[in-house]
């Protein structure tokens, strides 16, 4: 056993101050984050925005509760009550957000505008904001599972920073874009997978040990599927109308699935226990994850476009044009179907895995789909233009 330990990194004037208070850390260990620290200093904050808009005596610290949703043509942010579906209060940001992560332990919204060399966040407590300077175009976020630490995608690099700390920590090279992150769920490691190709490195978060794994026959490929126990890494391959399934935990591959047409990105239960596939072509599949066995073949609707589960995970949801389906994953029922009328941008469903909200193309208001009992409920009206992310602290998609 080895003492947690302090590390002071002079940079010219400067002192950075590092504490290690909540996990053992080995000296080799040590010297590997001390020399990453050392690779760049702090990034400067910008002074706060002002927010006219907000009640600054409310606390969005709840992260399984409220939800952010994001405006296409202006700065406005709307808060959604999740538990009593309900427009709760409006946020403005800097920027007009193109990629937003919230860190439920931090209670922090985390947002680029895919523009700038900056990253933008803003104080859900204290209801200030600040921007990071960054020597690259941020692409992409993800949150570790500390909530502290952030993954940013650039054209050929990630970088890791600590956005309420203000810390710049590190950075990941020799990448080829396009290239997708992902944190495993435990916060081990960080998946990096090109698009074109199906490389993926993955970066040991404790020592930042860098490997490789091949995902699919060096072809284009989705973006990783990482399921909730750590366990699979998925992808679907396009050209070969298939779905690569990988067992991180014995290191080989699993299985291939293949279908009459290519599969969307594939999607993992929060359980893990379940896989759910739907192709172009409208046949949805629900597959044992442990055995890969094919446990429901459905035929729903052509060209999905989401794919989500819940209500404890007995419950599978599919979005096609003009519809949402929903069925049960270990039961052969009939499939319900609902219609919409505009089209889905973003798909949530709260952490109780009870409720669906999803931001409509075309309407200011958040449609809300009661998962457990099989019905919708009345819209949220958002008071934005165009509602288009949404994000929240704790989720009941864990794989995506």
């Amino acid at each position: 056993m080895f003492p947690c330990r302090r590390f002071l990194i002079r940079r010219g004037a400067a002192l950075l101050s590092f504490y290690f208070a909540c996990s053992v850390i080995s000296p080799v260990q040590a010297a590997t984050v001390e020399r990453a620290l050392a690779m760049r200093s702090t990034s400067i904050a910008s002074p706060v925005v002002e927010n006219p808009l907000v009640d600054t005596s409310r606390r969005y610290d709840d992260g399984a509760r409220w939800g952010f949703v994001t405006d296409r043509q202006s700065k406005r942010v709307a808060v959604i009550d999740t538990f009593n579906n309900t427009h709760a209060d409006t946020l403005e940001l800097a920027v007009i957000p193109a990629t937003l992560v919230v860190s439920d332990i931090q209670n922090i919204l985390v947002y680029a505008d895919n523009k700038t060399p900056k990253l933008y966040v803003y104080d859900l407590i204290k209801h200030s904001q600040w921007a990071l300077d960054l020597d690259l175009v941020p692409a992409d976020l993800a949150f570790h599972e500390d909530g502290a630490t952030l993954a940013i995608s650039g054209e050929d690099r990630v970088v890791l920073v600590q956005p309420l700390a203000k810390k710049y920590l590190l950075e990941i090279d020799d990448l080829k874009s396009p290239f997708s992150i992902n944190f495993d769920a435990g916060g081990y490691n960080l998946y990096i997978t090109e698009q074109q190709t199906g490389l993926t490195h993955v970066w040991r978060f404790h020592d930042a040990r860098r490997s490789q794994l091949q995902l699919g026959n060096g072809g284009a490929v989705s973006e990783i599927t990482l399921s909730p126990d750590s366990r699979m890494a998925l992808v679907s391959q396009p050209s070969e109308n298939s779905v690569v399934i990988w067992d991180l935990m014995m290191k080989e591959h699993f299985k291939t699935l293949t279908f009459d047409s290519p599969a969307w990105r594939p999607y993992v239960s929060s359980d893990s226990n379940h896989i759910i596939l739907a192709t172009e072509k409208g046949k949805e599949y629900v597959v044992d994850s442990w055995s890969g066995e094919v446990l429901r073949a459905l035929e729903i609707g052509k060209k999905p476009s989401a794919i989500r589960t819940g209500w404890l995970e007995t419950i599978g949801v599919i979005e096609t044009k003009k519809k949402l389906s929903v069925f049960a994953m270990n039961e052969d029922t009939p499939v319900r179907t609902f219609p919409i009328v505009n089209k889905l941008n973003e798909l949530v469903v709260v952490s109780d895995s009870k409720s669906l909200f999803a931001t409509q193309e075309g309407s200011s208001q958040v449609m809300v789909f009661d998962i457990r009992n099989g019905k919708m409920l009345p819209p949220v009206e958002t008071g934005l233009i165009q509602p288009n992310l949404m994000a929240m602290g704790l989720t009941n998609t864990i794989c995506h």
